[in-house]
């Protein structure tokens, strides 16, 4: 669910001559994450930012689903400044010659805003999991964001998927991950498991297990889904996974073992 261009260079292009222009534009960010791939987006306004890669014989533009007006926005102005600084010519995911700028106009942003929201709202219907990553981190929707939003369409919906996307990444509290472990035998067979304990604060996303610290040192073994039926006066639910978790009074802590130790999997998993 991507959308992508590509820029056929009539000359050399170095990311570096960017620099300039990006910092001209109030907010844009972009990091090198490696292999000629640069990640841009606007910092607080981006619902997903874009990716540029540097490929051998041009440079590919992807926007992905979920995009705002300010990713498009700004891939329209460096794509028109790769175009300018390389003399080069602008293919559709067709592989067909645009010979005009904007690739993205107003109508088209429009349009495609609202049928991504759309689309989200058709798959979280029928999904438990679907997983949008965004520019500081991921935002999960599934069956029970779909609840909220089923009644919604058009631009409320648009307004609603794209304010949790924001609120997700950008005003909750920036807690820390906290240790994360991998469990199996082989690369096909890996579970991604989250230990808590109520010692720090923790941003808690999705992951195969979590793991709950006890007393004894022997944790507790449970999911996502059983842990959000059994939160923390204090913890809140954010999208269907994401929870702010900061530090909880020992009592609601020891509540929060007590209820877990009901559906413990950890003797489940040991035997699978």
């Amino acid at each position: 669910m991507s959308i992508i261009h590509k820029i056929v260079c009539k000359k050399t292009f170095d990311i570096s001559t960017l620099d300039k222009r990006v910092s001209s534009i109030e907010g844009a960010k972009y990091e090198d994450r490696g292999e000629g791939v640069f990640y841009f987006w606007i910092d607080e306004k981006s619902t997903k930012g874009f990716d540029i890669t540097l490929e051998k014989d041009f440079i590919e533009i992807r926007n992905t689903i979920l995009s705002n007006k300010f990713d498009y926005d700004l891939t329209n102005i460096i794509v028109s400044e790769i175009v300018e600084l390389t003399k080069g010519i602008i293919l559709d995911e067709n592989d067909e010659k645009i010979f005009s700028l904007p690739v993205f106009d107003n109508k088209r942003i429009a349009e495609i805003e609202i049928q991504d929201c759309k689309t989200i709202k058709a798959l979280s219907k029928e999904h438990e999991n679907i997983t949008i990553c965004g520019p500081i981190r991921e935002v999960y929707f599934g069956k029970k964001l779909y609840e909220f939003f089923k009644e919604f369409e058009n631009e409320k919906l648009k307004d609603t998927i794209f304010n949790l996307i924001l609120m997700v990444n950008y005003l909750i509290p920036n807690y820390e991950n906290g240790n994360v472990i991998e469990v199996g035998n082989s690369e096909d067979d890996v579970k991604i498991m989250k230990l808590l304990t109520n010692e720090t604060d923790y941003l808690i996303g999705k992951y195969d297990y979590i793991l709950l610290n006890t007393l004894d040192g022997q944790s507790i073994m449970i999911t996502n889904g059983i842990l959000n039926t059994m939160l923390p006066s204090n913890w809140k639910l954010v999208d269907e996974f994401t929870i702010i978790a900061p530090i909880t009074t020992n009592s609601e802590w020891n509540k929060l073992l007590k209820n877990a130790k009901k559906f413990d999997l950890s003797s489940e998993f040991r035997n699978n």
